[in-house]
């Protein structure tokens, strides 16, 4: 499971990185604000990137997923009780696991966004989403 967790934190990881340097104003892969948008998020009439603030509190929290994956292989100690342990690698399954299956349905809140975000979320984000999902599915049974 030591692998599992490693290949989930680095990936969360990276992601966290991502989403502070958008934060700071980093516009990579794009070459402008409104590419960046229609890329990494898609909001039909969204014009500008959501404020630092809010971007740095998805860093966090994508990167907290990553320590907890960690945590549920035994590769870090967090003071936390013990059956918040399992409580977290279930929930985090279920959260990525909705993430990603959401891209496929025709309703609800992804289903509406525009290109090339569809593609893009379709072809990478939400298989990686439904990966990681299975991840914490594996560390949670190995408990």
């Amino acid at each position: 499971m030591t692998m599992v967790a490693l290949l989930i934190f680095s990936s969360l990881f990276a992601a966290a990185l991502l989403h502070v340097a958008w934060a700071f104003g980093v516009l990579w892969p794009a070459k402008d604000e409104q590419t960046l948008i229609n890329t990494v998020i898609g909001a039909p009439g969204m014009s500008k990137m959501p404020g630092t603030g809010l971007t740095l509190a998805v860093a966090a929290g994508i990167a907290s997923a990553g320590v907890f994956a960690l945590w549920g292989a035994q590769l870090v100690a967090l003071p936390l009780p013990g059956w918040m342990q399992s409580a977290s690698l279930l929930v985090l399954a279920i959260i990525f696991g909705l993430r990603g299956f959401s891209s496929y349905l025709t309703l609800g809140p992804l289903s509406s966004r525009t290109e090339p975000f569809t593609r893009l979320d379709r072809r990478f984000y939400a298989p990686l989403c439904l990966l990681i999902g299975a991840g914490f599915i594996a560390l949670y049974r190995n408990l």
